[in-house]
């Protein structure tokens, strides 16, 4: 038995698979984190209470260590939290109060 796929039903499979690959893109909610950056090794993130929220392309070096919130779009990953679009990040404290200075990322290498 050939299993032949009409155009009609070629659409609805399309249809169906562009919104599964849509659906983590919609994940994206906008929120405001307090926590420290941290350098990963790899980049930066906010390390909350939380979790650890990364940071990509985005340069944060003059952050290390101080306390920030941070605004904007968090995607949610099935193990990340991360950061796709920042809307502001303000100091709070320059030095860190959530986690001591000598703490790792679990990102880290």
């Amino acid at each position: 038995m050939k299993f032949h796929l009409n155009q009609s039903k070629a659409w609805v499979v399309a249809a169906v698979l562009t919104l599964i690959v849509s659906v983590p893109a919609a994940m994206a909610m906008e929120e405001e984190i307090v926590g420290a950056v941290i350098d990963t090794g790899v980049g930066y993130a906010i390390s909350a209470e939380s979790g650890e929220y990364l940071v990509p392309n985005k340069d944060l070096s003059k952050y290390v260590g101080d306390t920030v919130a941070v605004s904007g779009n968090v995607e949610i990953g099935a193990d990340i939290l991360s950061f796709d679009h920042i809307n502001s990040i303000q100091v709070l404290s320059n030095r860190d109060l959530i986690d001591p200075p000598s703490a790792q990322s679990h990102f880290a290498g």
